[in-house]
């Protein structure tokens, strides 16, 4: 039992090492997704109550493999206003961090953007943001944790051995451009919290190359990244003062890989006083895709701070043998700022 529980490991780990290096599919992602904005859209850069936003999201999965994928995000947004003293149509320029680590060879993805969104009101509570994001990548494995067959000698692991590999990877580091873009669109309520963000992104347009193994040096090769589309809605609906129903989806299509996202929460308000707002939330969201998996999640809403914890379940999947139904914690941090507005009228009072 030993042996067969060791085997489907050893296949595992070598599924997941591939799939690093040949499916066109391997985005970084989250399960909080609406907590990672700038990730699902460009079109959600602004979208939000306040002046700045700043955002971190860190995932880790498949430790138990043990295969370890560790993904960590960062962003801040600022808004500046086309007018004084109105603030219903604005741009927002910000800085996203994205960097994620994968297996034991430590395939490393780093990304640098700078998405620019403008907001523009339609109507009455309605506001379309239109974004892109312009990114610099890189991608790169240390080759000193690859090991071979040819290795192992009289069943005993020789790294001095010879691979008898040649020309297996000409280049273990690459650097590439990458854009993306989207938009949203934003309707709200006057008088009650209701609200919903529908929107797409299309990440990837330029298709940069992800090519480790070219024929030569000067040969950028023909493995390119597939354009990816991302499609959602994100939804609130108030039905009583102290409760909200929290409703979310996602579709998300690169190459030939699939990803639904659907589920749904409810938010207890503790403290609606102004400045000691106090929210819990707790719901839970299916994903579906190569593996089916179950997301309860949980969120903590105080003042202009947002806490988000999430633990996906491999539940259905044929995955589960050897996650043993695990897949991993995520976490996410969001704080909003708000500046003080200089007043429209001002008069001095005469020092007495």
């Amino acid at each position: 039992m030993k042996t067969f529980i060791l085997s489907l490991r050893i296949i595992f780990l070598l599924t997941l090492v591939s799939a690093a290096y040949i499916l066109p599919a391997q985005d970084i992602h989250f399960s909080q997704f609406g907590n990672s904005p700038l990730n699902l859209s460009p079109g959600l850069n602004g979208v939000f109550g306040g002046d700045m936003r700043f955002v971190g999201n860190y995932r880790n999965q498949y430790r138990s493999v043990p295969v370890p994928y560790t993904t960590f995000s960062g962003s801040v947004e600022n808004k500046v206003y086309w007018s004084k003293g109105k603030y219903d149509r604005f741009l927002t320029g910000a800085l996203v961090l994205n960097y994620d680590r994968q297996g034991s060879i430590r395939l490393t993805s780093l990304q640098v953007g700078i998405p620019i969104s403008a907001t523009l009101p339609l109507a009455r509570n309605k506001f379309l943001t239109l974004g892109v994001t312009p990114a610099f990548g890189q991608r790169k494995f240390d080759t000193n944790h690859l090991t071979f067959d040819a290795q192992w000698v009289d069943c005993v692991f020789d790294p001095a051995a010879d691979a008898r590999e040649d020309q297996l990877f000409q280049n273990a580091n690459l650097k590439y451009f990458d854009l993306s873009a989207g938009l949203n669109l934003r309707l709200q309520s006057d008088s009650k919290r209701n609200r919903i963000d529908v929107g797409g992104g299309l990440h990837h347009i330029n298709r940069p190359n992800h090519d480790f193994w070219s024929s030569d040096l000067t040969d950028p090769g023909n493995v390119k990244l597939y354009s990816k589309m991302s499609l959602y809605a994100m939804g609130l609906l108030q039905i009583s003062s102290n409760f909200d129903l929290v409703g979310q989806g996602l579709y998300q299509k690169q190459g030939g890989y699939k990803e639904i996202v659907y589920g749904g929460a409810i938010r207890l308000h503790l403290n609606q006083q102004p400045y000691r707002e106090l929210a819990l939330q707790v719901g839970v969201d299916y994903r579906h895709r190569y593996q089916d998996a179950l997301i309860p999640h949980v969120e903590v809403l105080w003042r202009t701070w947002t806490l988000g914890f999430t633990y996906d379940m491999n539940i259905w999947s044929d995955v589960n043998v050897v996650t043993n139904r695990r897949g991993g914690p995520e976490v996410a941090l969001i704080y909003r700022l708000y500046k003080v507005k200089p007043l429209s009228t001002f008069k001095t009072c005469p020092i007495i």
